[in-house]
């Protein structure tokens, strides 16, 4: 056997040994813990022994840690943006006719949408109408999702009377 195989086997012989001492303390431990739990269970057994001291644990060295970023004192151009409050439509949802509370309750937005041009006309744009529905009880996941689906309605009720002929030459091919 050369040098270097030796060195290798005395190498893994000294830690075999270190890890069958380290074994042997945790089972001296175990074995504590097991009489001490048996003199509380018997009530009245005799005194556990002292348990051995635990294997010291190896600290493993853990990465460094970025350094954390100090906050700057503001000023006037670095001060924080106020949050937006909600409020309620001054400029294109303003305007819309009175309508009374739950008017459309339980009312889907298709539904009142069409029962508000019904009653109020064409003439309102469609956040205008958006804010009577809300006004009259229609709920929704939220205000623009609402207004996406009354555009889509007022789309489809446009391209829908385009398409259909003119009432007067049905009138008149009616009358003949």
């Amino acid at each position: 056997m050369n040098d270097a195989t030796t060195s290798s086997y005395a190498a893994a012989l000294k830690q075999a040994e270190a890890e069958l001492a380290a074994h042997d303390e945790r089972g001296q431990a175990l074995r504590n813990t097991v009489e001490s739990l048996r003199a509380l269970l018997a009530f009245g057994a005799p005194e556990p022994a002292p348990a051995a001291r635990p294997a010291r644990k190896v600290k493993v060295p853990q990465k460094a840690k970025k350094p954390r970023k100090t906050k700057k004192a503001r000023t006037a151009t670095t001060a924080r943006k106020m949050p937006r409050l909600k409020k309620p439509r001054g400029s294109a949802g303003a305007g819309h006719p009175s309508v009374p509370a739950n008017h459309y309750q339980g009312m889907g937005p298709t539904a009142a949408y069409r029962k508000f041009i019904a009653e109020f006309g064409q003439s309102y744009s469609v956040p205008q109408i958006r804010d009577a529905l809300v006004v009259g009880g229609v709920q929704s996941k939220s205000s623009t999702s609402l207004l996406t689906g009354l555009h889509s309605v007022r789309r489809r009720d446009e391209a829908k009377a385009k398409a259909a002929p003119p009432e007067d030459a049905t009138d008149k091919a009616g009358s003949e």
